[in-house]
């Protein structure tokens, strides 16, 4: 759950820096939002 958040959230990071890579940036973006909902997922209580 940790290395997905964190995943998550370097991923979205690397997206908003690297915006000369049109294509990249929105994959790198994508992947960390869905790695950072699916930390929130594992988060919740079963």
């Amino acid at each position: 759950m940790i290395i997905s958040m964190l995943l998550g959230i370097f991923f979205i990071t690397f997206g908003i820096f690297h915006r000369e890579s049109n294509r990249w940036h929105k994959i790198s973006i994508t992947l960390g939002t869905v790695l950072v909902l699916f930390a929130i997922y594992l988060g919740f209580p079963k």
